[in-house]
């Protein structure tokens, strides 16, 4: 009776080793995957853009090339990134007065794992009346800000802006803190 048993066992046991199989393949199939269940995973595993705060410090220094200010090269620290360096490019300066001038450029930042952020900045500068007197027109303050508006690394397609507040020059050295907003 054992044997009968032990037999009969061992059928039921290979007969669902067989049927679990059977089922492992055929749910395996391509077949079962779809194209769309896939992109649906990846889409659900990325990680999700939010807005942040953001705060930096600024010290820049005047860039020339054969003579003819083009821009500047900086460095500081920014929350979400550490120590950074980076250039500005003036994309177009002009005066509004007298003593005061509007200049904008795009910028690239370099932060402490090597990711970039891109920037595209408006600044309004109200030049000292002894720089204006002299006609050098070397220091002063100005004010405004800029929009993040790209990047690479984890800032791919950073959007945001941040303000500046107290932006000081004097001689080709530029100073500034700005907070804002960035989303990645």
């Amino acid at each position: 009776m054992k044997t009968k048993r032990n037999n009969g066992m061992k059928a039921i046991f290979k007969l669902s080793v067989l049927a679990t199989f059977i089922l492992a393949v055929v749910s395996c199939s391509t077949e079962a995957i779809s194209e769309d269940g896939l992109t649906d995973f990846t889409s659900t595993t990325a990680k999700a853009k939010k807005p942040r705060p953001i705060k930096n410090s600024f010290m820049g220094f005047d860039r020339f090339e054969d003579g003819v200010l083009v821009g500047n090269s900086f460095s500081g620290n920014i929350s979400h990134g550490g120590k950074y360096t980076g250039e500005g490019t003036t994309t177009n300066f002009y005066f509004t007065s007298e003593s005061e001038a509007v200049q904008t450029s795009e910028d690239f930042i370099v932060v402490a794992n090597g990711d970039k952020i891109f920037t595209s900045s408006e600044v309004f500068i109200t030049f000292t009346p002894e720089s204006v007197i002299d006609g050098t027109y070397s220091s002063g303050t100005y004010v405004g800000g800029f929009d993040f508006v790209g990047g690479t690394g984890r800032f791919e397609g950073a959007t945001g802006r941040m303000e500046m507040d107290n932006g000081v020059f004097d001689s080709g050295v530029a100073q500034h803190n700005a907070e804002g907003t960035i989303t990645y």
